[in-house]
């Protein structure tokens, strides 16, 4: 797999020395499983030399344990706190706390006198060379400002440096810069003999341990370098590499592979999911012998689940050596909700109330949806049902008593007490009877992740024992996800056949014949400029700190390095200009391209869609299903919006209105326009009862003006049961019903004010007999919203809060009513005619059909106009009621299927 290290190990060998003080130091682990096998396979009865990664390595040297990520934060910010007078408060230190940090560990690991570059980024003459003379840094308030943050900054990184090695800890940075201090102490020990293997970037602390050692015959180093871009100035692979070239005595070794006869294919394709469907194709068309040669290099480690369920069917074995994200497995959402839960107590729910959405998100989340009982379904309906927007900790465990996720609805005495609840409870799910059957692969996935996630809780606890800095859940949560986004669920795989699948760091020392890489676009290989220092470029630059050029050649070099010995070479990229992606593929390419003599074949792939036809969905009626509809007919009653459903979606129809299939009904927090309707309705209905059957004067409207609010506020409260209505949102719904009770109430005052005005029914309920054209009855009902008298002539009046517009009925072209969805207003209204007429008392009687556009009042009512007239008599009837009874019989005609529209 690797003739680097085929060749190193024979090189050691040739040499026949006795490795037992020997040390092997590698740029990462992984490697070491390579060299072991190698040395193996060429020397059967051996002492191998001691293995041992660079960080072990310098810490080993040092005496200190390194430490990092959160860890370190805490023991920076105690260190912080000793120099400050009035420190930032945690949450505000670790915006830029680990930025600086980072800063700190390039200062180290860079041998640059700390004293020197603090010193300087704080003096008055470097600020001054931002202006020209006349700047004076004293009057300058951001200037004040910059240089008491850098003053802080160079107390900051002593103390912090002296609280860590007191207690046999330190970041990389400052471990390598201490393992530097004692390289004159073990050349004089002359115990150990040490060999170097596959390194390229080295830092100054590096590099005086390694050239130090080989300078004194204690140590040999191993580069793994190709003559096109080591002899080639221009090449950045090998900037690092032609430096230190001229520092060893002996250099080992110069390769001539890069040069070899190599097929490179560039392939442009879209998303990160077009990229990992066209790379199973490239693999499902290898056989098992060329997939043990096969490396797929992920440069954007973020489309591994892209990969991994795109994979073909012929790959026996795989070995990932990344791992995945724990903030990308599924239950990541699930402990976010549990953390949300508790910031949106202190947040919202004024510190003793839970906000519903977390709630439902808890106890729907569907990664634990085996775990869901009675009692959780029957909360969640009763949260949706009553509006509960908050809900009570005694409530939701009373509730919830037999059920798994009851305990996590409690308020905590403290933050700990909230972590270690956490710890507890995810070891309880995981002694859960459900995970005791080993059959289920994604139970046993689920019980990895919590076991992972427990770890974290742990780490929290831990840490939240030795600092009390941490305040709220708004800032345990900020470390929560830092833990959640450093964290990996490790692969268990075989590194030795099958395919490998790997991030580009990781295929250092190692070789394939067949490399597939992905996500080989410009800002991703290479990163390009990344602003994670608060030191500028020019300092950097001047002090010899890393800055994005030196970056550019790592990553340049690990690309180059990785392909140098590769025989097919697949290079695939993202076409698409998305988040911070520019659809650029990367200047690596075009180098290659244009610099090289390698011929490239670039192609762009698309996805190939097998274009079907919209499948037609077809529901013969069966004769349980006319039994359904017989009874909708003959004893439920037919109403004008069960018709316009049937003409608008049939399968709708048919699951709604024969079946009874709701949607779910959701918790609203914030008032519904269906709410809101049903809300108005009902205030009319109630103010307006008392003078039904009498005509209406002005005294009358001012006795309702004074009941009106109360009323309304009743049927809001009746509406949205436990829902608020008296900030936010729902307090301008509110008002808007209001503005809409008020415009109806003047509209009609004005109107009994210029006309006799009665009302003489609201919310009238009608049910009639409807023969059909073949002779059947069925029932007919609606209920009509008012029916009123305005000088005589009946007004049957529906209310509407949506937008309207005019209504007519054209007598020559009366069936389209029937026929076509977007008639429904006009449906409406002629059905109510029937039920109006049906009463023989009416049948000499002229009628209005109107829409009431209550939400704007001052628009006035839309008379339903048949043909030009809008008075309308019994007529309408006959007009009318072939074509309604045609509809109704398609709807019972059991020879008719019900089916999607095809529109």
């Amino acid at each position: 797999m690797s003739q680097f290290i085929e060749n190193v190990v024979s090189d050691l060998l040739s040499q026949k020395n006795d490795f037992l003080n020997t040390t092997l130091v590698l740029p990462g682990k992984r490697p070491m499983l390579f060299f072991r096998q190698e040395f193996q396979k060429q020397a059967h009865t051996l002492i191998l030399p001691k293995m041992i990664s660079v960080e072990d390595f310098m810490a080993e040297i040092a005496q200190l344990e390194i430490i990092s990520g959160i860890n370190l934060w805490f023991k920076a910010y105690q260190s912080y706190k000793k120099v400050v007078e009035k420190p930032d408060t945690f949450e505000d230190f670790i915006k830029w706390g680990p930025t600086i940090l980072k800063d700190f560990d390039d200062i180290d690991s860079s041998l640059v006198d700390p004293g020197k570059i603090l010193d300087y980024l704080v003096s008055i003459e470097r600020i001054e060379k931002w202006g020209k003379d006349e700047i004076f840094v004293n009057k300058n308030e951001v200037m004040q400002k910059h240089i008491l943050f850098w003053q802080v900054v160079t107390k900051f990184y002593f103390q912090l440096r002296e609280d860590l090695v007191a207690n046999n800890q330190g970041y990389a940075g400052l471990v390598f810069r201490l393992a530097a201090d004692k390289v004159e102490e073990i050349i004089a020990a002359q115990e150990d003999k040490f060999v170097f293997a596959g390194f390229n970037a080295l830092t100054e602390a590096e590099q005086k341990i390694l050239f130090n050692f080989e300078k004194h015959h204690i140590a040999q180093i191993y580069w793994d370098a190709d003559k096109y871009y080591l002899e080639n100035p221009n090449q950045e692979a090998g900037a690092f590499m032609r430096r230190y070239k001229q520092k060893v005595q002996n250099w080992k070794w110069t390769f001539d592979e890069f040069s070899k006869e190599k097929n490179i294919y560039v392939t442009g394709v879209a998303k990160q999911v077009g990229q990992a469907k066209y790379i199973a194709d490239i693999i499902a068309k290898m056989d098992e012998d060329e997939i043990k040669k096969t490396a797929l290099i992920l440069a954007d480690e973020s489309i591994l689940p892209a990969i991994l369920n795109s994979l073909p069917d012929n790959i026996s074995y795989l070995n990932i050596s990344m791992g995945i994200p724990l903030k990308s497995v599924p239950l990541a959402q699930f402990f976010k909700s549990v953390f949300e839960l508790q910031m949106n107590r202190e947040k919202l729910g004024k510190g003793k109330t839970f906000y519903f959405k977390n709630v439902l998100q808890i106890l729907e989340n569907r990664t634990l949806s085996k775990f869901s009982t009675a009692s959780s379904r029957e909360t969640s309906n009763t949260i949706r049902k009553n509006n509960r927007i908050f809900n009570a900790e005694k409530t939701l465990q009373g509730s919830l008593q037999d059920n798994i996720f009851s305990s996590l609805f409690f308020i905590p005495n403290s933050l700990p007490d909230f972590v270690n609840q956490l710890k507890n409870w995810t070891e309880e799910l995981i002694q859960h009877p459900y995970f005791n059957d080993g059959s289920d692969f994604k139970f046993l996935l689920l019980k990895e992740y919590l076991f992972y996630f427990k770890k974290v809780f742990v780490q929290l606890a831990d840490n939240l024992k030795e600092v009390t800095d941490v305040k709220d859940y708004r800032t345990l949560f900020l470390l929560y996800n830092k833990i959640v986004q450093s964290e990996s669920v490790a692969f268990i795989g075989e590194p030795l056949k099958g395919l490998q699948l790997m991030g580009l760091l990781e295929t250092r020392l190692i070789n394939f014949d067949n490399i597939i890489m992905t996500s080989v676009n410009d800002e991703i290989l290479p990163l390009g400029r990344q602003n994670n220092t608060f030191v500028p470029y020019d300092i950097r630059k001047e002090m010899g700190l890393n800055t994005f050029t030196e970056n550019d050649a790592i990553y340049a070099y690990h690309f180059y390095r990785l392909i140098q010995r590769g025989k097919n070479i697949h290079l695939v990229y993202n076409t698409e200009a998305d988040g911070m992606g520019s659809g650029e593929k990367s200047r690596f390419i075009s180098q290659i391209k244009f610099e090289s003599n390698h011929q490239i074949n670039e192609s762009f792939a698309a996805p190939s869609f097998i274009t079907k036809p919209l499948k037609e969905i077809v529901i013969e009626k069966t004769p349980h299903t006319m039994e359904k509809l017989n009874k909708w007919a003959d004893e439920k009653g037919i109403s004008p919006s069960s018709l316009s459903s049937y003409l608008r979606n049939q399968l709708d129809f048919y699951e709604q209105r024969v079946f009874g299939v709701q949607e779910v009904e959701e918790a609203e927090e914030m008032v519904s326009a269906k709410t809101l309707g049903n809300i108005v309705h009902e205030t009319l209905e109630e103010l307006y009862t008392p003078f039904i059957n009498k005509i209406m004067i002005k005294e009358d409207f001012k006795m309702i003006d004074k009941i009106k609010d109360q009323s309304l506020q009743k049927f809001f409260k009746k509406e949205y049961k436990d829902g608020h209505t008296d900030q936010g949102p729902n307090y301008l719904v509110y008002k808007i019903a209001e503005r809409i009770v008020n415009g109806v109430l003047e509209k009609d005052c004005k109107t009994a004010e210029i006309s006799e005005f009665i009302i003489k029914q609201l919310e009238s309920k009608h049910c009639i007999d409807f023969e059909l054209s073949n002779g059947r009855l069925v029932k007919l009902q609606g209920v009509i919203d008012r029916i009123d008298q305005v000088d005589g002539q009946i007004r049957i009046i529906d209310y509407k809060t949506g937008f309207t517009k005019d209504v007519k009925i054209d007598s020559e072209k009366v069936n389209v009513v029937f026929e076509e969805s977007d008639k429904a207003k006009e449906l409406q209204l002629a059905f109510y005619a029937h039920l109006f007429f049906s009463n023989p008392e009416n049948l000499n009687k002229s009628i209005e059909l109107c829409i009431y556009p209550i939400k704007f009042p001052k628009k006035e009512l839309f008379k339903l106009k048949l043909d030009k007239s809008t008075t309308i008599d019994n007529s309408i009837i006959e007009l009318t009621k072939e074509p309604l009874s045609l509809l109704i019989e398609d709807i019972l005609n059991p020879n008719i299927p019900f089916q999607n529209s095809e529109k």
